[in-house]
């Protein structure tokens, strides 16, 4: 009878996550083997035209054939598009969180909530929200610059518009390394501050030697998704930046779809590289991979000095 009643238990548990295995499947893991084969061909996405295995040949043509000065722009882009998002978005959503942690302060959950809208709106209403802000003829912005006599052309301006979209980015997703920090801080023990305030520990200090060494793990956490986020993120340029097609605000990520999609012809079918998109794409998967794993060792050695 135990037998029988410790088999069920293996089949019940193996039914119930089959379920979450199939949809990792057919949702991830399948798309990320075809794109890795598709790599290889010459494939455009246009039914009926034939494609064929053609080696490496997209990578090299994304290394020695391409305009070197657009290839290397394009990766001097990905770099300070993941660092300034990574650091910036972090520095400022830790003590957003340390303040709204803070039980004395009157209608926290409001300003949590403020804080957080921007995650719930979404790329398009972001988007649509900053095109209009950074209007060049009249937007909010363009007159209040306006009155120091300044101007600008905003996204439109090949030297300041990757930083317009870095700055869109950052409104948009610091709500939600905001909540990962207060679930950190809200788990730090607080005997630790009380003990901390018996020892004559100021606030400086409690934050020095006992908040940040608590949430560095968290910090750790964030620091990790907002790298990824923004290695991968693609929508936000796409939707402000002249739809990317500017080569001075493109990334690995906005690559991959300016070439699989044609953006420079308008969405023409018939132009598109599919092929040569999923090249661009494993190797931003690469990117991504070796950055993670520097900041994971980086981060897990910052953990065990502490």
């Amino acid at each position: 009878m135990q037998a029988t009643k410790t088999s069920f238990n293996k089949w019940a548990l193996y039914l119930g996550i089959l379920p979450a295995v199939l949809f990792y499947v057919v949702m991830n893991l399948g798309p990320s083997i075809a794109t890795f084969v598709l790599s290889f061909t010459d494939i455009t996405g246009t039914p009926g035209v034939p494609w064929k295995f053609i080696g490496i040949a997209n990578y090299k043509e994304f290394f020695f054939i391409q305009n070197p000065r657009d290839t290397m722009m394009v990766l001097k882009n990905t770099v300070i598009f993941c660092l300034l998002v990574t650091f910036v978005q972090n520095a400022i959503a830790l003590p957003i969180a340390v303040v709204l942690n803070n039980k004395f302060i009157k209608g926290r959950n409001f300003y949590r909530a403020v804080v957080f809208l921007p995650v719930v709106l979404g790329v398009m209403v972001t988007s649509l929200t900053w095109l209009l802000m950074f209007n060049p003829t009249d937007g909010p912005v363009s007159q209040l610059i306006g009155i120091f006599g300044l101007s600008s052309n905003f996204f439109a301006d090949k030297e300041t518009a990757l930083y317009y979209v870095i700055f869109c980015q950052i409104w948009m997703a610091m709500g939600y390394s905001m909540v990962i920090n207060l679930a950190g801080l809200q788990g730090i023990p607080t005997e630790l501050y009380e003990a901390g305030e018996i020892d004559g520990t100021t606030g400086n200090q409690a934050f020095r030697y006992i908040t940040f060494p608590m949430l560095w793990p968290t910090i750790a956490v964030n620091i990790t998704l907002a790298l990824i986020g923004s290695l991968s993120s693609f929508q936000i340029i796409l939707f402000t930046a002249s739809g990317g097609l500017n080569i001075f605000t493109q990334t690995m990520a906005m690559r991959v779809m300016y070439f699989a999609f044609n953006l420079n012809a308008g969405m023409n079918t018939f132009s598109m590289r599919q092929g040569f998109g999923a090249a661009v794409a494993m190797m931003l998967f690469v990117f991504i991979l070796i950055v993670t794993l520097v900041s994971h060792y980086v981060t897990n050695r910052r953990e065990m000095e502490a």
